[in-house]
């Protein structure tokens, strides 16, 4: 075959690869299932290079890991599959999947260019251990402490009773019907829970919002630059920086609460009868109130550098 038609054989290839449907990159390449017996709460750990997460309670008594797996390179993804690729063939008759007892732990691959999507089913007593380099986690309906790390992914939580803590250097987290202590934090992303139960709740984002219902005990958020919304009962103290970024309070309840806010810049709103001392005139840009809400309780306390405070 000549030179020019060696070089449009490799130009038609090329353009068969940019314009494949972008389906085609997400469609597995292998897939393999594994189911254990277990008897009691269940402790499972789950480590991944890259590659989703899927955690959803299910039967008591058993453990099911589904596994799909991926090609990272598009040559190798266009001419594989789990027979003509011995390295996923490999992957489907030994999956990274070990039991012993109650404990189900998923281990990194040891393979380069494949990553494996994992979705779980677990019975609802599980505790949960993730740790993910790049990959989304989601954890439905479980109850047990949760630890979930991913370093670029999205964190997704709902139906959860226990204490959770979460966390991603760029993703956003979100989380309903949450039940226990929370910890979360985000490198760059906005965080959203929801908390349907008691609970202390610590949030911290470099860069991004942070919207807050249901809490009933003690808060404490801290944000680069972003807005902040909480909404709740005060049990405990409440503390909330932001330092770039308006922060928005709807405290819930008859008790009483002792209240600072400070903004250097900004205007500060509150909507319930306080006893309050003013530093400063009101035409001065740097503004303080602090002083007790119905006779005061625990401490509220907002600060913002840049920002409006609005406390109802």
């Amino acid at each position: 075959m000549s030179s020019h038609r060696w070089f449009h054989v490799a130009v038609l290839a090329v353009l068969a690869l940019a314009v494949a449907p972008a389906s085609f990159a997400s469609t597995p390449v292998g897939k393999f299932e594994r189911s254990f017996n277990v008897n009691g709460p269940v402790d499972l750990e789950i480590y991944t290079h890259s590659g989703d997460v899927s955690v959803r309670a299910g039967e008591t008594g058993t453990v099911t890991v589904v596994g799909k797996i991926f090609l990272s390179n598009q040559w190798e993804r266009w001419f594989s599959n789990s027979e003509s690729n011995p390295r996923v063939k490999e992957i489907e008759n030994n999956p990274p999947v070990h039991q012993n007892a109650n404990d189900v732990r998923v281990d990194y691959l040891s393979e380069h260019g494949i990553y494996v999507d994992y979705e779980i089913t677990v019975p609802v007593d599980t505790q949960v251990r993730t740790k993910s380099g790049s990959g989304d986690i989601t954890v439905e309906g479980t109850k047990g402490r949760l630890e979930l790390q991913t370093g670029s992914g999205d964190v997704k939580l709902s139906r959860i009773t226990g204490d959770m803590q979460f966390e991603t250097g760029s993703g956003d987290v979100r989380g309903t019907e949450l039940v226990g202590s929370v910890r979360a934090r985000a490198g760059s992303g906005d965080i959203e829970l929801e908390e349907v139960g008691a609970g202390d709740m610590e949030v911290h984002t470099g860069s991004g919002t942070v919207g807050l219902r249901g809490l009933n005990g003690g808060l404490q958020v801290e944000t680069g630059s972003g807005d902040v919304s909480a909404e709740g009962t005060p049990k405990n103290a409440w503390n909330i920086h932001t330092g770039s970024g308006n922060a928005k309070l709807q405290l819930q309840g008859n008790a009483g609460f002792d209240i600072e806010a400070t903004t250097s810049s900004g205007n500060i709103n509150v909507g319930q009868p306080v006893v309050t001392t003013v530093v400063g005139r009101v035409q001065e840009s740097r503004r303080s109130i602090s002083g007790k809400v119905r006779g005061g309780g625990p401490a509220v306390a907002v600060h913002t550098s840049s920002g409006d405070i609005d406390i109802d």
